[in-house]
């Protein structure tokens, strides 16, 4: 979780135990301030202070009221204020019940947390205090649960209370500020006094904290903060920064303050370094990809690859970039806590795990199954990992199992470890490919029961184009229509850029007439297509290996019960799997 500033609370917690835990075993003696605190300890704090967050505890420690603890804790307490409240009705359910094990287990903490009929108060420093004092803690278990409690952006009041809260000054006063720790510190206490001002005092306080109109504050406030960037086409957008009409004619303008042009700049140039940072760093995870696949594409790189970056920061390169992403949800039994199995799907739209349900994932549950589809392409076997299971937070235990048909599985490993990628190598055939994945929930708790799927992804695959055969075929013929030939022409950019492999053409029917008029026909229409196909490829299609194959009523996609599901059925689909 990203959250850095409330780990802290929990490193520093585990820094001052445990130093407090060895002076006793070994009986050193141990110099005692005037409030009761131990100077070695406030020494080598301050250190672990400064050395995290480049704190000045000197200066810092000045603003500490008279007569209050100036150990560290105390100190970094007053970077965060001292009580946080959130709306109850922010946490979900599993939340709850959360923290209420939380209060079993250490029911001391209960005097630092404050459960009222609405909300949920934390006098954080206490909490450090109590927390200090418990033998034997599970730091990461509390962490989980006290992350939900100390943020009040969380909470649905939070956000609505202050009209300031995802804009430019929220980034700028909350999160960025710049200078020394006491600009820092202030800037987080003037943004959170702006929700207590009516609009046009916000709005001039802004005005004079930064220089500049109080016209020339809304449009900074429409800039927004920077967007999160989570994958490298987007990176690429982002390079160029440009702004609303507004905002760019503003920048022209002579009469605009300086003081706004340069915070514009200064925007616009984080924008384009965080996008140029990460379009450096994913070329690394695309070179690996191609280091172990090195046929993959022809000699130009392709437009449809992309690199992705998930809750961890890890970057995973997939070549068949928004394709290689699951697409339907077949079926999804809910564990424990089981929410959105919608939020499993297409490309990864998370880049922080907020701990938190959350319509954007699929939180399985505990001991749940979720069962997706891939209708654009297929699961296949290259070179190192297969698929790569974006999951938001801790990689909780979880069985993966493939189908080629949805009915019958093959189980293909666990992930848990750390790493969400499974090699589907030592259980599969060469070139075999599989158009289902199942992911069973292990009974292991967190912060959310159960695991946290945002998106799961074929790191390989195969390329996956259906034909309607009414478009290419008259009823029950195989002679192509005319206007075939244009739309095979629309698929050879996306053939391309696969460069070399295989290319599998099937054919399919309905189940209206024979089993045996029904598989001859549709090898016939596959036939067919794979040879005008050939034409249009021209030299590059002996780049490929062909191979033509007539299924007939065999592996219908929808039920023969209707004449629109019969059409479905009634297609030719191309699979282009790569070396």
């Amino acid at each position: 979780m990203k959250q850095s500033i409330y780990i802290a609370v929990v490193l520093l917690t585990l820094i001052f135990s445990c130093k407090h835990k060895e002076e006793d075993k070994t009986g050193a003696d141990v110099e005692t301030t005037v409030d009761g605190t131990d100077a070695q300890d406030d020494d080598e704090g301050a250190s672990k202070l400064d050395e995290l967050f480049g704190v000045d505890v000197d200066e810092l420690s000045k603003r500490v009221p008279a007569g209050a603890s100036k150990d560290p804790a105390s100190i970094f307490t007053l970077m965060m204020g001292g009580e946080v409240s959130v709306d109850k009705s922010s946490l979900s359910k599993s939340d709850m019940d959360a923290l209420e094990a939380m209060l079993d287990t250490y029911p001391d903490l209960g005097q630092a947390i404050v459960i009222s009929d609405t909300k949920i108060t934390t006098d954080v420093s206490k909490f450090t205090l109590i927390l200090s004092q418990t033998e034997g803690a599970d730091l990461k278990a509390i962490n989980d649960v006290i992350q939900k409690l100390v943020s009040p952006l969380n909470s649905k009041n939070g956000k609505a209370n202050n009209p300031y809260a995802g804009s430019f000054f929220e980034e700028d006063l909350k999160e960025h500020s710049s200078g020394s720790i006491l600009n820092r510190v202030a800037g987080k206490e003037m943004y959170q006094e702006l929700k207590a001002l009516e609009p046009e005092e916000a709005r001039q306080k802004l005005a004079d904290h930064y220089g500049i109109e109080p016209k020339e504050v809304d449009l900074l406030q429409s800039i927004g903060k920077q967007p999160a960037i989570l994958n490298e086409k987007q990176a690429r957008k982002l390079a160029n920064p440009v702004y609303g009409k507004e905002v760019e004619a503003a920048l022209e303008d002579t009469k605009t303050s300086a003081n706004f042009k340069a915070l514009v700049h200064k925007s616009k140039e984080k924008q384009r370094k965080n996008a140029e940072r990460f379009i450096k760093e994913s070329s690394s995870a695309r070179a690996a990809f191609f280091k172990l696949n090195p046929s993959w594409y022809s000699e130009q790189s392709g437009e449809m690859g992309n690199t992705y970056r998930d809750t961890r920061d890890q970057l995973i390169y997939l070549p068949l970039g928004e394709r290689s992403f699951a697409d339907e949800v077949v079926m999804f039994e809910a564990g424990r806590g089981g929410l959105y199995p919608e939020g499993a799907l297409h490309e990864p739209d998370l880049l922080e795990d907020t701990g938190q349900a959350n319509p954007q994932m699929c939180n399985i549950g505990l001991k749940g199954v979720l069962t997706l589809q891939f209708t654009d392409n297929a699961i296949t076997d290259v070179n190192g990992p297969d698929l790569y299971v974006f999951e938001s937070g801790a990689i909780e235990p979880t069985i993966l199992e493939l189908s080629k048909d949805g009915s019958n599985w093959l189980e293909v490993g666990k992930i848990e470890g750390g790493t969400a990628m499974v090699d589907i190598h030592d259980f599969v055939e060469p070139g075999e490919t599989f158009n289902y994945v199942r992911l069973t929930d292990l009974e292991t708790p967190s912060g959310v029961p159960g695991a946290d799927v945002d998106a799961v992804a074929a790191i390989g695959g195969a390329l996956r184009l259906n034909l309607d055969s009414s478009v290419l075929f008259e009823f029950g013929k195989y002679d192509l229509r005319p206007e075939a030939e244009s739309l095979l022409k629309e698929l050879l950019p996306q053939i391309a850029e696969i460069g070399k492999g295989t290319i599998v053409v099937e054919g399919h029917t309905d189940n209206v007439g024979s089993a045996q008029a029904n598989s001859r026909l549709s090898e016939q229409r596959a036939n067919s297509v794979g040879t005008l196909l050939k034409t249009l490829m021209k030299g590059t299609a002996t780049q490929f290996k062909w191979e033509i194959r007539g299924h007939g009523d065999r592996q219908p996609i929808a039920p023969n019960d209707s004449d629109e599901n019969r059409q479905k059925n009634r297609r030719v689909e191309l699979l282009i799997l790569p070396n």
